[in-house]
């Protein structure tokens, strides 16, 4: 017999929601995470690059990573923005916006999701460039008298999750996981965790890892390809203005905005490659947080801010670009690393060149004079941390997960994070990922309420 219900593996966003449903529904849940639980305000720990060791092939690659319960979300800027029904369209993906609406719902509320104001600077752009702005949608706890973004730290199931807890593979018999090899990180022990259902959350590159190492026949051909993120040109605007007082009329976020649909949303703006564009715009800011007070004369921090434009970009896949373990070299936990393929195709190249001229169009509608406009970030660098589709799912048999996430191999488990997304989108996925684990535990719930 099994000693729990469902066995959800990586404590991050995905995970926890995904757990916490779960748990509300009456089951048996364990969350495990391979990270330490954090204190609030405690700095997330540096990853061990020794034991959890990768290799990018075709170019540099930094894999943001946070081993810690919470996971990313300890990174994230809270923007929580649905997609419209055309990045379901046009991305592949096995259902509309339609389906995701309740769960959409069901998160903003649980993250408290709120709307901030469009300052005039950015009306006046919009109506220069002949593109919309939409204000930030952001994620505040709920709750609580100061307004904080919200963490899966506050969740009943992160903070019940068991920590310090490695998952190396499924074992499984008659297209059946049994358990979950697990390697407990502080004791350097390994011993298998049963449960009746099993979802993984680990990230699409650790998920890839875990399935790759369970060998789970011909059903899973097409774990790892399908490798997505958001291409990213990011700018720094300094401008010779100090940065504007605080008050009400300018919301909750302040200054933070995102020209959305630029490219793709219908037959009458087809480009040259199949991805959407967004802009997300915060500013104006201080220098001194961003670290960039050298970039102006001595004496004038005070008088000068800084805006920061960074343009979104949807990958599509690619077959140069995927992720596999390598046969040989080993992590110092004695598991084969995964290797991150990197390559560009020609359609995106087109669309980098579109995205620095967009971001240098909108800093020059809302440039004072005197700016300087400073390149942070190229879009043909690789590795914008919001990586996608080494499971994608689909409606054919040859996709790796149906439409609820759950994998074709294996009937009794499901993939709550980013490796299910056919792409990222055109703008931050945060929330659509989360109503994807909602809807992939709800999936979970029925399976053992048939008797799975």
């Amino acid at each position: 017999m099994s000693a729990w219900d469902v066995l959800v593996v990586g404590a991050g966003p995905a995970g926890t929601i995904a757990a916490e449903r779960l748990m509300a529904l009456g089951h048996r849940v364990l969350l495990l995470d391979a990270g330490p639980r954090l204190r609030e305000g405690e700095r997330t720990p540096e990853v061990d690059r020794r034991a959890w060791a990768y290799r990018a092939v075709g170019g540099s690659f930094d894999w943001y990573r946070v081993r810690a319960v919470g996971g990313r979300a300890h990174l994230w800027g809270g923007w929580s923005y649905r997609f419209p029904d055309v990045v379901f369209r046009r991305g592949g993906w096995p259902y509309g916006a339609s389906a995701l609406a309740p769960y959409y719902a069901d998160v903003e509320r649980t993250l408290g999701v709120v709307e901030g104001e469009i300052d005039d600077r950015y009306r006046r752009a919009a109506r220069a460039l002949g593109i919309r702005f939409a204000a930030k949608r952001g994620a505040f706890r709920i709750g609580t008298k100061t307004r904080r973004l919200w963490t899966p730290l506050a969740q009943r199931a992160a903070r019940k999750a068991l920590c310090y807890r490695a998952a190396l593979h499924l074992e499984h018999s008659a297209r059946r996981a049994d358990a979950v090899a697990v390697l407990d990180l502080r004791r350097e022990v390994q011993r298998s965790l049963r449960a009746r259902a099993f979802v993984l959350a680990a990230s699409p590159v650790e998920t890839a890892r875990i399935l790759l190492d369970s060998d789970v026949g011909p059903r899973g051909r097409r774990i790892g390809h399908g490798l997505v993120d958001h291409m990213v040109a990011s700018w720094l605007l300094l401008e010779p203005s100090p940065v504007p007082a605080a008050t009400a009329e300018r919301g909750p976020f302040p200054g933070s905005v995102l020209a959305h649909g630029l490219v793709n949303t219908g037959p009458d703006d087809r480009e040259s490659y199949p991805g959407g564009v967004s802009i997300e715009v915060s500013g104006p800011l201080p220098l001194e947080p961003l670290g960039v007070e050298r970039m102006v004369p001595s004496g004038e921090v005070d008088r000068w801010s800084a805006t920061q434009i960074h343009a979104i970009g949807e990958m599509f896949p690619y077959a140069k670009r995927y992720v596999d373990l390598d046969p040989a070299e080993r992590d110092a936990l004695g598991r084969r690393i995964p290797r991150i393929h990197l390559a560009w195709s020609a359609a995106e190249r087109r669309m980098a060149a579109d995205m620095r001229r967009a971001c240098v169009a909108l800093a020059d509608a809302i440039a004072v004079p005197g700016s300087r406009l400073v390149p942070f970030l190229d879009p043909l660098q690789p590795g914008a941390g919001h990586e996608a589709g080494t499971c994608a799912m689909g409606l054919d048999e040859a996709s790796v997960c149906d439409a609820f996430g759950r994998l074709r191999a294996l009937e009794n488990v499901w993939i709550a994070d980013a490796s299910v997304m056919p792409t990222a989108g055109d703008r931050h996925p945060t929330l659509t990922l989360l109503a994807h684990a909602l809807r992939a535990a709800d999936n979970v719930g029925r399976y053992l309420a048939r008797g799975g």
